[in-house]
């Protein structure tokens, strides 16, 4: 991992998002790159650009000041490589161009930002990177703190999934000396018995695949039963300590996000620790 995106609207979630960043990037040698998307207000010279953005200009010189305090507090506390920049225009398609232009290895964001509750019923701009990206991405809860990850789950409802494609949460395991738990689910009230042998075998069979591949990770095998998969998982979380759910993603027609809404992306609604959505095709 070379370079980590973080995005910032300048609020307490943003805040938090950076500060994780700041912690991997340290252990990583990575570098930061935080932005900010800046939407140009209402002014009354609309459609006359050079006006427009004279009029904007105090905002734009007060974001680039704020970014560059930030830049300074984190680089002179964790001693990290950190630099910014602002974007104009849709703050996804920015955020996307964003990990574009600096070849970004992973994206940082938190799951909520100033409009809080309000997004949270309609939908908030993480969950929409983590199905436009083809970069892993970091989802930090507002309720998370930073702690040093040492139980990660790595949950999957089938094994479509090659191992290799788990890479980006080993390595962020082995960063940190953390345990990888694979999981699978299986749902009681629909699976067969033949499911339940297919997916124990699975399981395994996969754990030891990510295992020959990646070598010095601890990862463990773990089965999981239940009525729903969020409530499953979270009593898994809970009992077992977990610090970062990772989940993979994939990506849908426009039809398909319509009437099969991404599971990954419920979860960055619902999980109150850090998710890494990992994107496959």
């Amino acid at each position: 991992m070379k370079t980590i995106l973080v995005p910032t609207d300048f609020s307490s979630n943003a805040g938090k998002a950076l500060n994780f960043a700041a912690e991997i990037a340290s252990s990583a040698s990575a570098e930061i790159i935080l932005i900010n998307v800046n939407t140009l207000v209402e002014s009354p010279f609309r459609g006359k650009t050079t006006l427009e953005k004279k009029y904007n200009l105090p905002m734009q010189e007060a974001i680039i000041k704020e970014l560059d305090e930030l830049c300074k507090e984190v680089s002179e506390t964790i001693h990290v490589r950190i630099s910014s920049q602002t974007y104009g225009g849709t703050v996804v398609n920015s955020i996307v161009a964003a990990a574009e232009d600096y070849k970004a290895d992973m994206i940082i964001m938190g799951t909520l930002g100033d409009t809080g509750f309000k997004e949270k019923l309609i939908g908030s701009v993480t969950a929409a990177i983590i199905g436009k990206v083809n970069i892993p991405v970091l989802a930090v809860p507002l309720l998370s703190e930073w702690t040093v990850p040492k139980n990660m789950l790595l949950a999957i409802n089938h094994f479509d999934e090659q191992p290799m494609q788990a890479k980006a949460a080993v390595e962020l395991a082995k960063l940190f000396y953390a345990k990888l738990t694979v999981a699978v689910f299986t749902d009681q009230d629909t699976a067969l018995a033949v499911d339940y042998i297919g997916n124990t075998r699975g399981v395994l069979s996969y754990g030891h695949e990510l295992e020959s591949i990646y070598k010095d990770t601890s990862i463990e095998p773990a089965r999981l039963y239940g009525h729903r998969f969020e409530e499953t998982i979270d009593q898994y979380i809970k009992e077992n300590e977990v610090d970062v759910l990772v989940m993979f993603t994939h990506k849908r027609s426009l039809v398909g996000s319509i009437f099969n809404r991404s599971m990954t992306k419920k979860m960055s609604y619902h999980t109150n620790i850090p998710l890494l959505a990992i994107p496959v095709e």
